[in-house]
């Protein structure tokens, strides 16, 4: 298993046992679905889905046609996780791209 799998593996456990124990977070996030795809620009793309109140497990994938699509280097994706570096600086020089509207980025942001 790669790295960054085992990284989302533990963010999607995370992300799902904080909406399951904070009223406040899961507020956040009811009745909205959305479809997520991390591309690393170096490796796979992986892909999930926010449904009824959980995400489910990253799969890897080809399809990167998703309503939020993160794309970066597995260096860059994990300095991120784990919050080594801004997501505004890694954005503002290109080594972060993103696809999405702003309140999905904003959704984004309570992901990581």
């Amino acid at each position: 298993m790669s790295n960054i799998k085992q990284i989302l593996e533990e963010k999607v456990a995370e992300f799902n046992s904080r909406i399951k124990d904070e009223p406040k977070y899961s507020g956040v996030i009811e009745g909205k679905e959305r479809s997520i795809c991390i591309s690393v620009s170096n490796g796979d793309n992986y892909v999930s889905n926010l449904k009824d109140m959980q995400l489910e497990e990253f799969k890897e994938s080809e399809d990167t046609s998703k309503d939020l699509v993160v794309t970066a280097t597995s260096d860059v994706l994990i300095a991120l996780i784990n919050k080594e570096m801004s997501p505004i600086k890694a954005y503002m020089t290109g080594e972060l791209k993103v696809k999405a509207s702003l309140t999905d980025m904003l959704l984004l942001k309570k992901l990581f």
